[in-house]
């Protein structure tokens, strides 16, 4: 259990109770200001959900080092809830709830469940503004619940200019593999990213770096990590928007006995990401995703290359 002053998160679901909290706190904030409760509402939660299918050539549980080296067909939905509210003078309080589900036709053990929650508190100090923010996620997989973490953060973020966003942030989490005790663990991250606007958010690039010191309750897992990524979102025109982006991380293990033969793991995974959304009317969205992954690793049980295809309809209805 994490313990900060003034916070207790006493479980994964601890942010979903600051969701149910302000569900309640911003509609009687706005009946303050006068509007009416369905205005209130409208202005302040985005909800939407989707459904659509899933292609994988090789069924992987990163969380386990799991590679199936099969292929599998998923239906998959979800169900994305994002409550927030502004008051004068910056302070803006915000929470979520996202839900998605995943049921292969052939291998139900690889069925997911995944529940996220989050709260989170900001405040503008001049040009920059900070973020304090709690998460935490429960999954199960093919039935059986796999992981429970949580997760407290903090965030500056500013304009640069008129055409640069900087964002910077260190965040703490911790992970419980309930099928895989030995893989329990605390992970330190600090991140920064930038995004440059050729033409405001129709049109930007944006670069990011991430440090990872995982610690688990066995040293055999334990890691450093560096990522990159990069990021290109064009709007093509009123009927669909295109992204790109590149993402290469590598992980340093820690123990020599991470690996059976060849001494301390070292993995360098790449992935190559193409997603494009075509709007299909005011509120219903469709989006094609590719994306392709290199995992090489001197453990030959995760060192693999595989591929993913989806099609998901997207519902906004609030």
């Amino acid at each position: 259990m994490v313990t900060v002053p003034g916070v207790n998160l006493s479980g994964a679901l601890a942010p979903l109770s600051l969701l149910s909290a302000l569900c309640m706190l911003v509609p009687m904030a706005q009946a303050e200001e006068g509007s009416s409760l369905w205005s209130g509402v409208r202005d302040s939660v985005d909800l939407s959900v989707s459904a659509g299918a899933r292609y994988e050539d090789n069924l992987v549980v990163e969380e386990l080092d799991a590679v199936s080296r099969q292929s599998g067909v998923a239906r998959v939905g979800s169900v994305d809830l994002d409550v927030a509210h502004e008051w004068a003078g910056g302070r803006r309080i915000g929470a979520g709830y996202f839900m998605e589900l995943r049921r292969f036709e052939e291998y139900p053990s690889y069925d997911l469940d995944l529940h996220h929650g989050y709260g989170n508190l900001s405040q503008r100090l001049g040009p920059v503004r900070w973020t304090t923010r709690l998460d935490g996620s429960v999954a199960h997989l093919g039935g059986e619940r796999l992981l429970e973490n949580r997760q407290i953060g903090l965030q500056l973020s500013g304009l640069a200019g008129r055409s640069v966003y900087l964002r910077g942030g260190l965040a703490f989490k911790q992970t419980d593999l309930l099928r895989a005790p030995q893989r329990n663990n605390d992970d330190t991250r600090a991140d920064l990213a930038g995004y440059y606007f050729l033409d405001g958010t129709a049109h930007y690039l944006s670069v990011n770096y991430r440090f990872n010191a995982k610690r688990a309750e066995q040293s055999r897992f334990d890691y450093d990590a560096h990522r990159f990524g990069i990021m290109y979102n064009r709007r093509l025109s009123r009927w669909a928007t295109l992204k790109l982006d590149w993402r290469y991380e590598e992980r340093q293990y820690l123990s020599d006995a991470s690996t059976p033969v060849s001494g301390p793991r070292l993995d360098e995974r790449q992935r190559w990401r193409g997603r494009l959304e075509i709007p299909l009317g005011e509120r219903l969205e469709l989006e094609l995703r590719y994306e392709h992954r290199d995992y090489a690793s001197n453990l030959a049980s995760v060192d693999y290359t595989d591929n993913r295809l989806e099609a998901r309809f997207t519902l906004e209805l609030l």
